[in-house]
């Protein structure tokens, strides 16, 4: 029987080597997958920014979705108060919350934090600054004065109500008695034109 060479040490070293190689390629495209977990990409109000328009809502767009529950949404004003308005809204990979009306000047902190959908949560703290110019001008605000009445129609107010008000009693009191005082009117009428004509006729007659 031929005699069978045991192998060599090089090739042992190289079958070594190889699974090496293979071994730390592997891990090395493996890492990146395993670690690429949920980021912010951008948002609304932008981080840093300065507005001279008041913002309705706060934005957070992400590289991956985000999945309901364990969210939260802080945003802090110069008077220390979250003006964060309602539950946060889930959409794919966009968080939002509404804002109450901001009415202070001056930076604004948005804290989040938030879960993706690979369960692994994401926090962070954006800011952005808020101009003067955007908040509406206090004369605006106030309501307009109603015009006040001068001197003269505050004095013939009263006496212009008051010959009103006993027009109106008198109107009331003969309602009632108006057919009443009616014929009462008629029959004077009569009465003194028959007192006339009788007058007439004696003078007519004595004169004859």
């Amino acid at each position: 029987m031929p005699a069978t060479s045991a192998p060599s040490s090089r090739s042992l070293l190289g079958a070594l080597l190889t699974c090496l190689t293979l071994t730390l390629l592997l891990s090395v495209g493996l890492a990146p997958a395993a670690q690429a977990h949920n980021t912010l990409i951008s948002s609304s109000p932008k981080d840093g920014a300065t507005l001279d328009a008041l913002p309705e809502e706060v934005v957070l767009t992400f590289n991956d979705d985000v999945i309901e529950g364990g969210n939260g949404i802080v945003v802090t004003g110069p008077d220390g108060v979250d003006h964060a308005e309602g539950e946060i809204s889930v959409d794919g990979p966009t968080a939002s919350v509404a804002l109450a009306p901001l009415s202070q000047p001056g930076e604004y902190t948005i804290e989040y934090r938030i879960v993706s959908a690979d369960g692994h949560p994401l926090s962070d703290t954006l800011t952005f600054t808020l101009d003067e110019s955007a908040l509406p001008d206090p004369a605006e605000a106030r309501p307009t004065a109603e015009a006040q009445p001068t001197a003269e129609e505050a004095e013939t107010e009263p006496a212009d109500s008051v010959e009103e008000e006993a027009a109106t009693d008198l109107r009331s009191l003969a309602g009632p008695f108006a057919p009443v005082l009616g014929v009462l009117v008629a029959i004077g009428g009569i009465a003194v034109i028959a007192i006339i004509v009788i007058r007439l006729r004696r003078r007519s007659g004595s004169g004859e």
